[in-house]
């Protein structure tokens, strides 16, 4: 053979071999036979096993995530979503509150709520449960399919546990539901690239349905960002340091392609540039006003922070901790055997970081995580079928299979274990382990929101605006009378200033302290006082205050909310005092005796 042949035949060999590295040692799939193509569902060969273990673990997630509706918030995305289809326009400025009207409001949730409009009226609150919980469902089906492609599926699903316990705690309507199925199939579309790269032109449309339904559109940027400096630490690496070459499916004209129109989707928001950086100002307030946050707003707590104060007694969060735990000690036995992941080391740092900022984050982290363990399994698996395949005679390999597969799944371990969850949420066990007094079923939490206060409220003669504690409540008052009638403050801190809260919670102690001089802060340009809507959970303080200043009279109560009136407006509207014994019986509380 010549040196010029022998030239080229090295080439070709060395072509040949780069398209057989992939950017993730995961992706090299479930040793297939010789000659079999590649799938975008990977486990079509174990089909019956897969949907055994796949359908249970899914149904057991619906089943965590179906109970009653207790979120506030739901409220004022709804009057919201009525709004836009009213209107034909999202809002610019605030449209709830009379002292914050002239903010500006970057609402990115309006695809969410319109959404939820559209459910609303088709079934009212119990469709809008079924599609959280279906929506959770199909998160963790998409995350299944986008890792652990060597995993046998009896390990993978008890994989999924915790993150499924660490997801169904924040299981509510909330724009965040879209967000984690948004973030999941960026996941599998990213985990799918070195077989599929056209694939990524779906990158550009995940964004810009999610740019218009939530604010955590940026997480999508962040795990390309970690994908794309991924990519450039195994081209710098060539094969050194136990990291992989990149493959070579994906050119730099295509990335660079998909780079743009992502960008280009993140500007097509009703908020042009604005909704791209309405992010930052989010990430500021559980980072820069994390002190001033964190002590009033649970989500924006730092679960380290709970951790001190609670202890681990939480189910939910000892889920987070051990999940954590499990996946941090996954990469041990890789980086041993010089298996080095730059992209999933990098995704655990960053979502790590995210979650010890705001227990909010947990959930994100907990999807992601998962999908982090699953793959590192499925990569140490990989790594002893083929020690054991070394053996002489390939005994190594049939032993290896057995103790992997068969042997796991005579003994239907992980088929017991689903079943006992499945059966613990049924017999209301489940939820008692939880602590936090949910129940299987569909419509709204019994007594939990101030329905009765708020329609109260908005009826003719009464003020135009309102004074609501809690905060979340006036979500409740704004789905029934808003904006035609206005509140103080409610809970979107999107719109509400630090200021607004300030002041909001001054308003509150002197309520308690049964101070005058208050209340002409709050008139307005007629002189009209508002009305006074207050928890009866969270706001007994303010109820006792009120009670005992002759200035104000209750003018309704009943076991969720109280709503005064000043006495110039009770008189005119002929409204006599209210029996307050209702306020002694709180929803979710014990009974709280008289003194």
């Amino acid at each position: 053979m010549s040196r010029k042949r022998k030239k080229s035949f090295s080439k070709t060999e060395k072509r040949v071999s780069s398209k057989t590295v992939t950017a993730d040692p995961s992706e090299a799939g479930p040793l297939v036979e010789p000659g079999q193509q590649s799938s975008l569902f990977p486990h079509a060969s174990r089909l019956p096993v897969e949907l055994r273990f796949l359908s249970l673990l899914l149904i057991w997630t619906f089943l965590v995530a179906c109970f009653p509706l207790r979120n506030m918030d739901i409220w004022w995305h709804l009057r919201t979503g009525q709004l836009i289809l009213e209107r034909g326009t999202v809002p610019y400025f605030d449209w709830f509150t009379f002292i914050d009207y002239d903010r500006p409001w970057i609402d990115l949730h309006w695809g969410f709520q319109i959404l939820v409009t559209w459910l609303y009226r088709w079934g009212g609150v119990d469709l809008l449960v079924l599609t959280k919980s279906f929506c959770l469902a199909l998160t963790i089906g998409v995350a299944w399919y986008a890792s652990g492609r060597s995993l046998p599926a009896c390990w993978k699903v008890l994989c999924w546990v915790l993150p499924v316990i660490c997801l169904s705690g924040r299981s509510v309507v909330r724009p965040e539901m879209l967000s984690l199925l948004y973030l999941a199939v960026w996941m599998y579309v990213i985990s799918r690239l070195p077989s599929h790269p056209r694939l990524i032109y779906l990158i550009p449309i995940i964004t810009l349905l999610w740019v218009n339904s939530h604010a955590l559109f940026v997480l999508g940027l962040v795990v390309s960002g970690i994908f794309v400096l991924d990519y450039l630490i195994r081209l710098r690496a060539q094969g050194r340091f136990g990291i992989d070459a990149p493959s070579d499916s994906l050119s730099a004209v295509t990335l660079i392609r998909a780079g743009i129109l992502t960008v280009i989707a993140c500007f097509l928001n009703p908020y042009f540039e604005q909704g791209v950086l309405f992010p930052l100002t989010l990430y500021e307030k559980f980072s820069v006003d994390q002190a001033f946050y964190s002590v009033r707003v649970g989500e924006f707590q730092q679960p380290l922070d709970f951790i001190r104060q609670h202890g681990l007694g939480n189910l939910f969060l000892l889920s987070q901790v051990l999940l954590a735990i499990l996946t941090f000690c996954s990469f041990i036995p890789l980086l041993l055997s010089r298996r080095v992941n730059p992209f999933r080391i990098l995704l655990f740092i960053a979502f790590t970081h995210l979650a010890l900022k705001a227990s909010r984050n947990t959930a994100i982290f907990a999807l992601i995580s998962g999908m982090i363990l699953c793959d590192n399994l499925s990569d140490w698996f990989r790594m002893t079928v083929s020690r054991t395949e070394q053996e002489p005679n390939g005994a190594g390999a049939g032993r290896s299979f057995r103790f992997f597969d068969e042997s796991f799944l005579k003994n239907s371990t992980s088929t017991l274990i689903l079943l006992f969850l499945m059966t613990s949420v049924f017999t209301g066990y489940w939820h008692q382990w939880g602590g936090e007094g949910k129940v299987l079923g569909l419509g709204e939490q019994e007594a939990w929101y101030a329905h009765g206060a708020s329609k109260f409220a908005g009826q003719p003669g009464m003020p135009d605006r309102a004074f609501v504690s809690n905060n979340g409540q006036a979500a409740v008052y704004i789905f029934h009378n808003g904006p035609e009638r206005k509140v103080f403050f409610d809970g979107r801190l999107e719109v509400n200033s630090k200021e607004t809260f300030q002041l909001y919670e001054q308003f509150q102690q002197q309520m308690s302290y049964n101070t005058s001089g208050w209340a002409y802060l709050l008139e307005d340009e007629d002189g009209q006082l508002p009305a006074i809507i207050l928890d009866s959970r969270f706001s007994r303080n303010e109820i006792n205050g009120l009670l005992n200043n002759p200035q104000w009279r209750l003018v309704f109560a009943d076991p969720v909310a109280a709503v005064f009136l000043d006495q110039k407006t009770a008189d005119r509207l002929a409204l006599p005092l209210a029996d307050p014994t209702p306020l002694l019986y709180p929803p979710g509380m014990k009974v709280i005796k008289s003194e």
